[in-house]
């Protein structure tokens, strides 16, 4: 019984990770979510499964003010760049012909090959105005 239990917390957890796939966030912020679904889950559980998911590469981290921040990694979200507003968080995947031909210049010229998830900071349009 236990076991089925932690996997439906599992799965409303990684479910809410890929309903916000395009932004960070944090265990405290999963906790509140399973509270609001009537689904108590502590803190311990909660990043225990963040780490599973990080060892399989279901998810990228950030430190940000000093606390660890996850995004889920969708298959579209493989082999391009990423734009990350610094003021918002909002994260825009990059598929742009122009950019590989940077990567590809940073590799011939300069023996440095970019890893693809990377993360491009910067400000977007709703935060400049």
């Amino acid at each position: 019984m236990k076991s089925s239990y932690n996997t439906e917390q599992r799965k409303i957890i990684k479910d809410y990770l890929i309903e916000n796939e395009n932004k960070f966030v944090n265990a405290e912020q999963i906790m509140e979510y399973l509270k609001k679904k009537n689904q108590i889950v502590g803190l311990t559980t909660i990043y225990r499964f963040l780490k599973i998911l990080e060892e399989s590469n279901s998810v990228r981290t950030e430190i940000i003010n000093h606390t660890k921040h996850y995004q889920y990694i969708s298959s579209k979200c493989s082999n391009h760049f990423h734009l990350k507003c610094k003021k918002c968080g909002k994260t825009i995947h990059l598929h742009c012909e122009e950019f590989e031909n940077v990567s590809n210049h940073i590799k011939a010229e300069h023996k440095f090959n970019l890893d693809h998830n990377n993360m491009i900071y910067g400000l977007c349009d709703d935060c400049l105005e």
